[in-house]
């Protein structure tokens, strides 16, 4: 024998005995299949031990599919979000208290009738609705008086400062 025979009968024996090993029959394992040659067969013959080879195929177990969870649902919806809203373009009032009528000491016209929500904007003094003869106006103190324009109008506030305008 030369050293390719040796080798291929090497690598056969190889073969048988890892078909073995694995429970393959003679004819192959899956697809693959062996030929021996008659050195190949004596040289496994005397190099290779006898091992019983089990003819029935194993049975496969069915593996279990897994069971879905179930998911959980929103119990309430989620909300939009408030799309925000064009801010106005502030108004210069000319240093008077923010207001909704824009009220201002930069100029316009006088303010005789004054709405009843304007001491909410306004710190009035405390007989502003009592003389209402003149126009809404701001004492030197910082209050406001409606008796623009008249005779002892913010006397007790340190005199008139400004009128207001609309």
């Amino acid at each position: 024998m030369n050293r390719q025979t040796i080798a291929r009968a090497a690598a056969t024996v190889f073969a048988v005995a890892l078909m073995a090993a694995c429970g393959a029959t003679t004819g192959g394992v899956q697809g693959i299949t062996t030929t021996a040659t008659p050195e190949a067969t004596s040289v496994a013959a005397t190099a290779v031990p006898t091992v019983a080879v089990s003819t029935a195929a194993p049975t496969a177990k069915p593996t279990a599919r897994p069971t879905p969870r179930p998911t959980a649902r929103p119990t309430a919806r989620p909300t939009a979000r408030p799309t925000p809203r064009p801010t106005a373009r502030p108004v210069n009032l000319c240093g008077a208290p923010p207001n909704p009528w824009n009220y201002n000491f930069c100029g316009g016209g006088l303010i005789y009738a004054v709405p009843s929500s304007f001491c909410d904007y306004f710190n009035c003094i405390p007989s502003f609705w009592e003389s209402t003869n003149g126009y809404a106006e701001q004492c030197v103190d910082g209050t406001y008086s409606h008796s623009g324009g008249r005779p002892g109008a913010c006397s007790y506030h340190d005199g008139e400062r400004r009128p207001l305008y609309s």
